[in-house]
């Protein structure tokens, strides 16, 4: 079972923005889903809402600035990742 932090997200994200310059958050979603496969408690619907707690962390990334220092980002609803 899964239970993936924004930090190991944040490292396969950045290869991803790396290969994919100008992806959009929810195909960042897709991508990050596909290569870490995430399972358990990763899955888990919050509350309220109609994503799981996976998704969320790949949009925390931007949230709480945690690429801020390699990325930059056009846009405010899926926004656009590009590199530094």
């Amino acid at each position: 079972m899964t239970c993936y932090t924004e930090s190991e997200i944040a490292v396969v994200a950045l290869d991803i923005i790396r290969k994919q310059p100008g992806i959009c958050t929810s195909e960042l979603i897709k991508e990050t889903r596909k290569i870490m496969q995430p399972n358990g408690d990763d899955l888990t619907i919050l509350k309220d809402r109609s994503d799981d707690k996976f998704s969320q962390k790949v949009r925390n990334l931007k949230c709480h600035d945690t690429l801020k220092d390699s990325v930059y980002t056009i846009g405010e609803k899926d926004c656009q990742w590009f590199m530094k």
